[in-house]
């Protein structure tokens, strides 16, 4: 069987072209070490978790970064390559202008990812390009057997009607595929999470065909201030479509989770049976706890397998519900984050 390739992504913004991160406050300017560090966390924890369950898999990690840092006193080079983490050092080709969106300037990387993971696998291999801030509750095997047999996984948000998503309802996306194709689509496509890409070499070459034409058109329109793909998973959801991919096939593998206090807490029991947790809110929290465990290899992350490891590290990130504990831990930090 052809191995799978799992990779995660960070590009470091520098002075000047920064954006905003809201789940990321009170930890100075995105160039700033100190908030970049939040994202390291993040990065060394999906990796030490993917390797509890998974020892074929290729890792890669791309970033814009010459060499990766010392966080919290560790060396994260040395730790990864351990782990056989990969690092690939790729330039931002589709970084969008200035004003373009207000946030999460960084997300169209996932492009460039996306181009070289195309050019790296042959037809029927798998490769997956996920959110540093994802934990690997089982093994990918489920997952990349699922991408083989569908071409590529897509995780449908279920945005409801009349919701909107960083600026685009259901409608307003359903109105730029008309515009794009010449005709409207049968029904209002689904927002997919930009979270994963999960696909065979041959469909991320099919959806890397399109990519450039795709975002001249995108640019176009901002100059002209017309309505565009403000991030990566709007125009990802309109590649798939173009392509025909099925929708919702990683559902039952991954669910973006919110754990956070002010958010809301939409954690379930259910949660526990999945191979892929994604927790955006428990980037300071969670995370980061288990980050220190991950350093640590006399720690219950590294001792404790099977189920017993799943149970600790979803109560590390408030799966399937927040504990008193946790809240107690998680309170001073949200509080002392929302005043710095």
């Amino acid at each position: 069987m052809l191995p799978t390739t799992i990779s995660t992504w960070l590009y470091a913004e520098a002075p000047g072209e920064e954006s905003v991160y809201p789940q990321v406050i009170g930890h100075g300017a995105p160039s700033s070490t100190r908030f970049q560090a939040v994202y390291w966390r993040c990065v060394a924890v999906f990796f030490a978790s993917l390797a509890r369950h998974d020892d074929a898999a290729a890792r890669l990690l791309y970033t814009n970064v010459n060499r990766v840092p010392t966080v919290d006193g560790h060396d994260l080079a040395a730790f990864l390559d351990r782990l056989g983490v990969e690092v690939v050092t790729l330039p931002y080709t589709f970084q969008p202008p200035e004003g373009y969106f207000g946030a999460w300037r960084n997300q169209f990387y996932v492009f460039d990812v996306a181009r070289h993971l195309a050019g790296l696998l042959v037809d029927d291999a798998v490769g997956m390009v996920l959110d540093s801030d994802c934990v690997w509750a089982r093994g990918p095997v489920r997952m990349a057997a699922m991408t083989r047999r569908h071409g590529a996984l897509t995780y449908d948000l279920g945005l409801p009607d009349g919701g909107d998503q960083n600026g685009l309802s259901l409608d307003d996306m359903a109105a730029l595929y008309a515009d794009l194709d010449g005709v409207p689509p049968e029904a209002p496509p689904p927002y997919i999470g930009g979270e994963l890409i999960a696909a065979t070499g041959d469909v991320l070459r099919q959806l890397d065909a399109r990519v450039d034409t795709l975002w001249a058109e995108m640019l176009r329109r901002h100059r002209a201030g017309r309505p565009k793909f403000n991030e990566e998973a709007q125009a990802l959801s309109y590649l798939y479509h173009a392509l025909g991919v099925a929708y919702g096939t990683a559902n039952p593998y991954l669910r973006r989770i919110w754990t956070t206090l002010l958010k809301g807490d939409d954690a379930r029991g259910p949660d526990l049976d999945l191979t892929l947790w994604h927790v955006p809110g428990e980037k300071r929290f969670g995370l980061r706890r288990l980050f220190t465990e991950a350093m640590d290899t006399a720690s219950p992350f590294w001792t404790l397998d099977g189920e017993a490891w799943r149970e600790h590290t979803a109560g590390r990130i408030g799966l399937p519900k927040r504990s008193l504990a946790k809240l107690a831990s998680d309170l001073p930090v949200a509080l002392r984050d929302k005043l710095r």
